[in-house]
Parts: structure tokens; sequence; C-alpha cells
């Protein structure tokens, strides 16, 4: 890793490269990040948000689903954070 981050960044960034596509082209908000990582919400927002501010992910809202229906907002992994995994 590159870039320094701690156990629960790293948790979370894990998830979004599992579940998550860059640009916006699918992306997860803070409760199934949670769900995943078996971590609480208010250390995955902490944690998605600060991967955010290292360019390791990236929010979006106004996201819908393939059928056209919204879904809210929710965060993405980067380039550079896909960059983070060998």
């Amino acid at each position: 890793m590159a870039t320094k981050i701690n156990a629960v960044q790293l948790a979370c960034l894990e998830c979004l490269h599992a579940k998550s596509h860059p640009h916006g082209e699918m992306c997860i908000p803070f409760a199934p990040i949670a769900i995943y990582t078996s971590l609480p919400r208010a250390e995955v927002r902490r944690a998605v948000r600060f991967l955010a501010r290292k360019g390791l992910a990236e929010f979006h809202s106004g996201l819908s689903t393939e059928d056209g229906d919204f879904a809210g907002a929710g965060y993405c992994i980067t380039p550079a954070g896909i960059a983070e995994f060998p």
C-alpha cells in the first residue's frame, strides 16, 4: 500500500474494491459497506470520507438503479484506489 491507511480504512477500501466500479459506474452507500465489513456505520462513514479526501474513493449523488429508479448516493473506488491493490 502506497498510501498509509489504518485497518478500518483498509477494510472499507477492500469493500469498495470488491463492490464498486470507478467513475460512478457502480457506487455503494455506507450501510452496505458497514454490513460487508461488520463495522459500525459511523466508523465506515469516517473511513470512507477519509479515503475520498485521499483520492482513493469518490462520492456520487443522484444514483439510479438499472431500472431507472432513484437510488440515492454512494461512494466508489477510484483508479488510484484500485492501484493500492497488487
